[in-house]
């Protein structure tokens, strides 16, 4: 049974985000995935170097890329909200990073 409040759908086929972790010089770029009126998520395989990079509170610059390729991406502070286990039975060895908008 699911238990939580809002109803979630799974990412748009082409929608991404890109972003620096701490004070790294590597970039990152996941699709979005795990959505509801409230934010969304990314899914980390549990052995990646960039979960070690990120923690519940950070606040980071991320560029948001739409499902249509020709549409810019668009910068957006954004906090991780939560790092999860996702539901029994998806998304094996991963991780899931919950996402919110600020501005």
């Amino acid at each position: 049974m699911n238990e939580r409040i809002e109803p979630r759908t799974t990412g748009h086929e082409n929608a991404s985000v890109e972003f620096i972790p701490g004070t790294g010089k590597m970039f990152y770029q996941f699709k979005l995935r795990d959505f509801s009126s409230k934010g969304f998520g990314i899914i980390v395989k549990k052995d990646s170097k960039v979960l070690k990079l990120l923690k519940t509170g950070d606040i980071l610059d991320m560029k948001y890329h739409s499902e249509e390729a020709a549409v810019s991406p668009v910068s957006h502070q954004t906090q991780i909200k939560h790092i999860s286990e996702p539901d029994p039975g998806k998304y094996k060895d991963h991780m899931l990073v919950g996402l919110l908008i600020l501005e």
